[in-house]
């Protein structure tokens, strides 16, 4: 399903605008990539992330906490994700959507979440 949506995301956005992608954000890029996920860049800054692995780690979820114009990050995370990761989100403003897939974290950490950020969508079975 997650694969299909990606699909479908790549298809009506394209991988990415036509402006030249912010050099600090070209690694996060690279590595998303590497994982086989892809990016969504709007006026040079990283704004979507599609991302599945088993292998990531919490370093791994710190770059995308980083990205200053993310509006929506689609990750399936095969493992559990820590509450100082997690809490890393509650302190971007631009993220909208949060899609958990697989990912697991606790009920304490979503409920949390959800009381600080009443207008994002956050979903998934591991939730």
């Amino acid at each position: 399903m997650l694969c299909l949506t990606v699909l479908v995301a790549w298809m009506v956005f394209g991988c990415s605008s036509m402006a030249s992608l912010d050099p600090a954000e070209q690694s996060v890029k690279s590595f998303v990539e590497e994982k086989g996920g892809m990016v969504e860049t709007k006026d040079g800054h990283i704004v979507t992330v599609w991302c599945e692995s088993a292998n990531l780690q919490d370093s791994d979820l710190e770059q995308f906490a980083a990205l200053p114009q993310l509006s929506a990050l689609y990750l399936n995370y095969n493992s559990d994700i820590t509450n100082d990761v997690f809490s890393m989100f509650d302190n971007m403003p631009t993220l909208k959507t949060l899609e958990l897939a697989e990912t697991k974290i606790s009920q304490r950490a979503a409920d949390k979440f959800r009381e600080v950020h009443p207008e994002m969508s956050v979903s998934g079975p591991g939730v």
